[in-house]
């Protein structure tokens, strides 16, 4: 084809336009193309906006909940983000920054032409826009002023408030800028939150391979999560490294050596957001209804709590491995099946020692199953479910299951069992009880699946895990732990009518263990958690004695002036029962638990802290002496099982009707802490499930090590509390020329120290039945009986009395035989019956004088 020749045609133009034409048709094609370019300046700067306070527009900020030991427990907010300075920003992320996007960053004014035309060219390629071309000034005001979506219009914007930018602004500002605006992945904000979130460290002590890293997820931080796709991220980070090199940045042995270096983030660790969730859920709730949810989630406001990050986890560890032991005990329900089926667990990073992860059962043998999980396939056989008993795989397991495997260790080798998720629920509450800050709490198994918080909402019934307040209303009211209360089968009157209304109801409590004890002292009744003591000793110290000192201690249960009152028959919350256990601890005096110290704006500006109330509820000498008995719970009691633990520890073990409630509650002179474990449901836990067998062995596994360093720390005697040898069996005074068996130090508030020296006789009398101890004992060793009583005895317990002749009975009791002497006395007119001792008891079911009787389970 024959080229046109275009200055020809510009002659032929001119010869045809008439000469008087030609200057006005220049001067209209001249104002068009000036009115044209001023359209087309004002369509493209239209709304576009003043780039002078782009330096203090301050980003949606993020709220932090901090640990005692400054770790961040949550954050909240529409984004995850914490502001800093170009000077703590490490340079390895800035030149990596620079090299992967913009590697003319310090030589161009907001736009690169070269970059322009490299993304033309790749574009037309493409035939798709493929490439941006932006530079990191254009990005920022992207990301600052306009929308992502791409059209020929936002870039030429974009183009313009990227110049304007860079004629306001240093590159070390926009560089700032930029770091503290852009999206890491995971709901991270900016360099500083990003750092901390992958490598738990801030940005100014990156490294070359995690500054290259962070740099290289900006393109596509889901794609590149190491988190999610690892080997694509260390890609990334690989190609990173190498731009940097390229761009002269850092030299070629600096890049092979960060090449070499394996991509490791970092894994939820003690204080990680989630492992306070039922803390800091409470808190959200708090800062919501109080600043509104602007301020929470946009303006950044700091939370520092009393929380220590160490103990939370090890609260956390402990209250699982508790659950999962309690657990076993019953038996393995089955695999997860169904549309409710959990999903198996693909992460490579989340199969690590201790954890338990889902998996999926793609193989059934007749000896052993296989599971796919994280990435790898296990094997598993009666080794790996011995807990479960037999099972048969092919009667049990189905391929495509869900199952729950618990990864003991990964080396030397995987070492895996079978497990499940409990079917009960626990709680856990650590205080200090001088400061009242709550160092730990659980308030679950796991806050995904429920977010009750048992700690603070669940009310529950105490058991006996109440009966140290009891004690306590005593010691206050000149009782002893050397007091001696008898222990037999005994009816009390409740004060309520009948149904008939004939007259009062009767409450017959029973023991844990078969046996009564007889005669026994408080000391010995508190650390076997004798039922039948304790209601004794409600009723002699007085309900609203008890009542009152619950109420100082902050108690807002409903308490009735029952009998059962005594074994914990109302409904209290775990945080409440221990604020009044750390009142015990804390020399008598109540400080209420709080987990917020303080709260500042953005500014470190304080919003509110909180300061701590003392009240004196309790003689210092009291609360001490209540917690040598409880001391002796642990040493000698129902809890001894936790007797070999090193240091000195306080406590009480807790058991409701039909084992529905497990509870123990203890202490060192520094730390209490309180563990609930039951079902939501209120049904059993099983039989013999107590307080000692669940809820106890949560409990020692979280002091042991919250405690560890506080070995030689015990409780400081108060001045008015003495120390006395008492014989431990009767709890009279005892010495080197008394004819005891042993010898104990006892505590007592001065002047309440038994007077009265043990002797043969009072020995003598703990050798007998229970029934028979309330009766004196002449110093001859005969017993003084009223004939009534003797034959009522008689026809109840014909295995153990037998009558020789008027004068003589002999007695089997205890694997023993041995002779007894009585003197007979004629019976006195019967009395009218005392409200806590009318002998003998009437049966089972029966109807005694018109009362109802009323028996209950044994709580422990």
């Amino acid at each position: 084809m024959r080229k046109r020749n275009l200055p020809g045609i510009l002659q032929t133009l001119r010869a045809l336009i008439p000469a008087r034409w030609s200057a006005k048709i220049g001067i209209i094609l001249l104002l068009a193309g000036f009115g044209a370019g001023i359209g087309l300046g004002v369509f493209l700067t239209r709304n576009v906006p003043e780039v002078d306070s782009l330096q203090f527009t301050v980003p949606s900020l993020t709220t932090r909940i901090f640990s005692s030991d400054g770790k961040i427990l949550q954050e909240y907010g529409a984004e995850k983000r914490i502001l800093v300075d170009y000077q703590h920003i490490s340079p390895n992320f800035i030149y990596a920054l620079v090299s992967v996007e913009d590697s003319s960053f310090f030589h161009h004014h907001g736009i690169s032409i070269r970059g322009i035309l490299r993304a033309l060219v790749t574009d037309i390629l493409k035939l798709r826009k493929s490439q941006g071309g932006s530079t990191i000034t254009q990005q920022l005001a992207r990301q600052y002023f306009l929308t992502p979506r791409k059209t020929f219009t936002r870039k030429l914007r974009e183009m313009i408030l990227a110049v304007n930018i860079e004629r306001h602004y240093s590159k070390q500002q926009i560089l700032e800028m930029y770091s503290n605006k852009v999206y890491f992945g995971h709901g991270y904000y900016g360099v500083e939150s990003a750092s901390r979130f992958y490598f738990g460290k801030p940005a100014s002590d990156l490294t070359l391979a995690q500054g290259a890293f962070l740099a290289g997820i900006i393109q596509r931080p889901t794609y590149f999560s190491p988190k999610i796709h690892p080997k694509r991220a260390l890609a990334r980070r690989n190609f990173v490294l190498y731009r940097m090199w390229q761009t002269g940045h850092i030299t070629k042995a600096q890049y092979k050596t960060a090449r070499a270096n394996p991509l490791k983030v970092v894994e939820k660790e003690p204080g990680d957001e989630g492992a306070a969730a039922d803390v800091t859920e409470r808190i959200r709730i708090y800062l919501e209804n109080k600043y509104g949810e602007e301020t929470l989630y946009n303006k950044g406001l700091n939370v520092y709590t009393t929380i220590n990050a160490q103990m939370q986890a090890e609260a956390v560890k402990a209250l699982r491995e508790g659950l999962h032991a309690y657990d076993h005990r019953h038996g393995y329900r089955g695999p997860q099946r169904g549309d409710n089926a959990p999903e198996p667990d693909t992460n490579p990073n989340a199969f690590k020692d201790g954890a338990r992860v889902w998996g999926a059962v793609t193989s059934v043998e007749r000896r052993h199953i296989e599971v796919e999980v994280c990435g790898q396939t296990l094997k598993l056989s009666h080794a790996e479910w011995r807990w479960a008993g037999y099972l048969r795989p092919e009667r049990i397991f189905k391929k495509g299951d869900r199952v729950l495997i618990h990864v003991l260790e990964t080396q030397p080798h995987v070492k895996v069992e079978l497990d499940q998720m409990p079917d009960a629920q626990a709680a856990l509450l650590a205080v200090d009880p001088h400061t009242g800050d709550v160092k730990a709490l659980v308030g679950g198994y796991d806050f995904d699946q429920s977010q009750f918080n048992r700690v603070i909402q669940a009310h529950r019934q105490t058991g006996s895990a109440v009966k140290p307040l009891i004690y306590a209303t005593a010691f206050a009211n000149g009782y002893t732990l050397a007091d001696r209360v008898i222990d037999e089968p005994t009816m009390f009157l409740t004060g309520r009518e009948d149904p008939a209304k004939v007259c009062e109801e009767g409450y017959i409590p029973r023991d844990f263990d078969k046996e009564y004890f007889g005669e026994i002292t408080l000391r010995t009744a508190l650390e076997h958690s004798i039922n039948i003591c304790a209601v004794h000793l409600l009723n002699q110290v007085g309900y609203s004695r008890v009542i009152s000192l619950m109420r100082k201690m902050h108690i807002t249960a409903e308490l009735k002036p029952y009998p059962s009152m005594a074994l914990g028959a109302f409904e209290i919350t775990l945080w409440q029962l221990t604020g009044a256990y750390a009142t015990l601890d804390n020399q008598g005096v109540y400080i209420k638990p709080h987990y917020i110290t303080r709260i500042t704006d953005r500014n470190g500006k304080i919003l509110e802290a909180y300061q701590p109330i003392p009240e004196t509820v309790l003689d210092p000498g009291v609360a001490y002496i209540t917690i040598q008995g409880m001391e002796g719970v642990i040493k000698a009691g129902t809890a001894r099982s936790a007797a070999g633990m090193k240091g000195h520890f306080a406590g009480k073990t807790g058991t409701t009707d039909d084992y529905s409630d497990s509870w123990f509650l203890g202490f060192n002179p520094d730390l209490v802490c309180g563990v609930w474990a039951g079902k939501d449901d209120h049904t059993s836990l099983g039989k013999l499930e107590t307080g000692a067998r669940v809820a106890l062995p949560i409990w020692e596994q979280f002091m042991t090590t919250a405690t560890q360093g506080q070995e030689n720390d015990n409780w400081a005697q108060p001045a008015n509390v003495t120390k006395v040898l008492i014989d431990p069996d009767t709890g009279l005074r005892a010495g080197v020329d008394t004819p005891c068996s042993a010898v104990a130090p006892e505590y007592f508030i001065k002047g309440t120290a038994p007077t009265k020296m043990c002797s043969p006789v009072a020995h003598y009398r703990l050798k007998l039945p229970f029934f028979l101890q309330r009766y004196p004992i002449r110093p001859d060793f005969t017993l003084v009986i009223p004939q009534a009583d003797l034959t009522a005895w008689l026809q109840t317990y014909p295995n153990i009395l037998t009558q020789v002749n008027d004068s003589q009975l002999l007695i089997s009791w205890k694997g023993t035989t041995f002779p007894l002497k009585v003197d007979v006395t004629p019976s006195p007119p019967e009395p009218p019956p005392a409200p806590d001792q009318p002998p003998p008891l009437p049966k089972e079911g029966s109807v005694a004088c018109g009362a109802v009787v009323e028996y209950v389970h044994a709580n422990r």
